[in-house]
């Protein structure tokens, strides 16, 4: 099997297995115990058959009894452990699959924005459904099938030999025959499996984006180009699976083809070794019964590897992505002079937030070079409410995501509390901040959990004062089902304003020192505006709040105005 793939797809089946860390022990030994077990049910019939035959040729029945019990014990025995070695496997192949479910799944969460911004969330869904299944199948499939029939092979030849090693030598040449030209399919059911892969991504990103934008699609032109982009990416994903499935089939005639002339060589040669007195007539039949099993388990090897090939090419696509730079604990190393810990200094120093001589550029495509933020500082004392303003592409929203430390600045330095950022973990920054963006995400469970979300272990009492000083209590109780009311999905049942002052509910709840909005009131109506201006207003002086804005009205309110582009 490894003569069949090249060095990259070996250590990549190497590594695939290793995931499953000490049950691949108890998995591997749950095929060898299932594939024995068969195997020894099938000799046992062999050897039975063998006897009986043999008995009824030389007209004799005096000592068949005996074997016969023999072999029916021997039968039953193995029958036993082929039954509980498949148990065994399918259990520990589905915590394997599980495992690497959770493995695709945790590296997600790891990874840094940067990649959710460059990349279509079509990418991760692919990996963790499409690519992720498929390789799978290496555990719940695949590899048993292809053990199971290169060890029933070498565990046949042993009686095979012993009925006739001459006649065993000649069927030996016809499967390696039929191997070698089995063998020509692995490649190109490979390249087919990577294929298929990455137009199902296509699709998930088409797929996605339609149901994203539905009322765009319904109001304007643009559905029907999306829809025709849609069904011609399913059309090229019908194509390539066609084309799987022709090879496929074309492999599984073939091996059909293949076994009728086996059974024809066998017969015809079987013959002439009888009436040359090379072997008995019950050698014969006995070696019949196996050689069919023998014949089947040496075509499934170059069936399934062809199959296997297939699933390693998933398995690539998961350790590129597993492979993925994370997001680090820090995003520099801690100075020589501080330890790392998440709290902040007990100073006296009325400074909130310093950003001192802060550059930062995106380093992707078109904007490679241009300076988002160059040589900027600000700094923001305690309790204030500062407005952080500038025409638009200027860098407002960028520095939200500095200080949320969802980047790291490539020159310059900031802190919060008297602490620098390198001596906090990413974890630890995050603690010390509240972040409502300009269109906040609501998830599809109750107004109470959504709000909840923003601390673990938030009581209801709490989740109802934080949504009283975000505003959001009296439209809540209103609701059919009050702060039980479950949310469409993105919380599309309730307007933008309310969306909104939950959001803000749910940053309130997190009780951090530092609050920062980013375009909150940009999308809202004069009444909403001010619903959420007036909620603003009530955290002054216990949060420092940073509102990024553009509306008079907001700017007007604020302490402090930062102007970001000067």
């Amino acid at each position: 099997m490894r003569k069949c793939m090249q060095k990259g797809e070996v250590n990549t089946f190497f590594r695939f297995m290793g995931l499953m860390g000490d049950r691949l022990p108890v998995y591997l030994g749950a095929i060898l115990v299932s594939t024995l077990g068969d195997a020894g049910r099938r000799i046992a019939n062999s050897y039975l058959i063998k006897n009986i035959v043999t008995a009824a040729q030389d007209r004799n029945t005096d000592n068949v009894l005996l074997p016969v019990l023999e072999n029916f014990v021997v039968f039953v025995v193995c029958l036993l452990l082929w039954r509980f070695g498949i148990i065994r496997y399918n259990i520990e192949g589905r915590k394997g699959a599980g495992k690497v479910e959770k493995l695709v799944f945790s590296k997600a969460m790891r990874l840094p924005m940067s990649y959710y911004e460059n990349n279509h969330s079509s990418d991760f869904m692919s990996r963790l459904i499409f690519d992720t299944q498929k390789a799978s199948d290496i555990y719940t499939s695949r590899l048993r099938r292809l053990l199971a029939a290169i060890i029933s092979t070498i565990v046949y030849l042993i009686p095979m030999f012993y009925f006739s090693w001459e006649l065993t030598l000649c069927m030996i040449g016809i499967s390696l025959l039929v191997f070698a030209v089995d063998s020509f399919f692995a490649k190109p059911l490979k390249k087919a499996g990577s294929r298929l892969s990455d137009k199902n991504k296509i699709m998930l990103e088409k797929l996605t984006s339609i149901l994203s934008g539905m009322e765009l699609i319904k109001i304007f032109p643009v559905g029907a180009k999306l829809t025709a982009e849609y069904e011609t990416t399913g059309r090229e994903y019908f194509q390539i699976q066609k084309s799987t499935n022709r090879l496929s089939a074309g492999l599984e005639s073939l091996n059909q083809m293949f076994d009728l002339i086996g059974a024809l060589a066998f017969l015809g040669l079987g013959i002439w070794f009888v009436s040359q007195g090379r072997v008995s007539l019950g050698a014969l039949t006995a070696l019949y019964s196996l050689y069919g099993t023998f014949r089947n388990a040496f075509l499934e090897i170059g069936q399934y590897l062809p199959q296997m090939m297939n699933c390693i090419a998933n398995a690539e696509k998961i350790f590129a992505f597993i492979d993925m730079d994370e997001e680090p604990e820090q995003w520099e190393q801690e100075s020589a002079q501080d330890s790392c810990h998440d709290s902040m200094t007990d100073t006296k120093d009325e400074i909130m937030l310093s950003v001192r001589n802060v550059s930062f550029s995106y380093d992707c495509a078109g904007d490679s070079g241009r300076k988002v933020l160059e040589q900027f500082s600000m700094e923001v004392k305690k309790g204030s409410y500062v407005a952080v303003v500038g025409e638009s592409g200027c860098g407002k929203s960028t520095l939200a995501k500095l200080l949320l430390g969802f980047y790291p600045v490539e020159s310059g330095s900031m802190s919060i509390g008297g602490k620098e950022y390198q001596n906090f973990t990413l974890k630890g920054i995050r603690q010390q901040i509240a972040y409502v963006p300009q269109e906040p995400y609501l998830y599809e469970v109750s107004i109470a959990q959504n709000i909840a979300y923003g601390r673990c272990g938030a009581s209801r009492e709490e989740v109802v004062l934080a949504a009283k000083a975000a505003n959001a209590h009296e439209f809540i109780i209103r609701l059919p089902d009050g702060y039980d009311t479950v949310l469409g999905e993105r919380g599309n049942t309730l307007s933008g304003g309310e969306r909104q002052r939950i959001a803000i509910a749910r940053a309130i709840i997190r009780d951090a020192p530092v609050m920062i909005l980013d375009e909150a009131t940009s999308a809202l109506d004069n009444e909403s505006e001010s619903l959420v201006q007036e909620a603003v207003k009530k955290l002054r002086g216990d949060r420092t709040i940073l509102m990024i804005a553009h509306r008079p009205s907001t700017i007007a309110a604020a302490d402090v105005v930062i102007r970001v582009g000067v």
